[in-house]
């Protein structure tokens, strides 16, 4: 897996700058069929802080929160491994919104990595590790 991260930015109606990260994971022939074959394209690599409020509040069954779920999806401010793999578009109102974004879906890719590499273990060779004592 490859992940790709363009940088870019332009101004806003004030003048501000707005951060733009273009993402996408590359994934390989063989990564893409144990992504089908386990079903992780839903696995969730992305949510800003706003996303994770909106999605507190639909769980505590506020009908409001469900929206704003439904629109940060839309929105781009979650997304999943399919997505990612689709390419993202991502706008950030600041660098430390820009830095939290990248270490964000870079930890989750990292997380991803593990899952395929724990999908392709199941070819039943035998793992045999040393336990050490307390």
């Amino acid at each position: 897996m490859q992940l790709k991260i363009k940088r870019s930015q332009k101004s806003g109606l004030t003048g501000t700058p707005i951060f733009i990260l273009d993402v996408m994971a590359e994934l390989s022939d063989e990564e893409h069929e144990l992504v089908k074959k386990y079903r992780l394209k839903n696995l969730l690599v992305y949510t800003s802080e706003a996303a994770n409020q909106n999605l507190a509040k639909a769980e505590a069954g506020n009908w409001a929160g469900l929206g704003g779920a439904l629109m940060d999806r839309l929105t781009k401010r979650s997304f999943s491994l399919d997505d990612l793999v689709n390419g993202q578009h991502i706008e950030c109102k600041d660098l430390d919104e820009v830095i939290g974004t990248e270490s964000q879906v870079h930890i989750a890719c990292q997380n991803i990595r593990g899952y395929l590499d724990v999908a392709k273990s199941f070819d039943g060779t035998e793992q045999i590790l040393e336990v050490e004592p307390a």
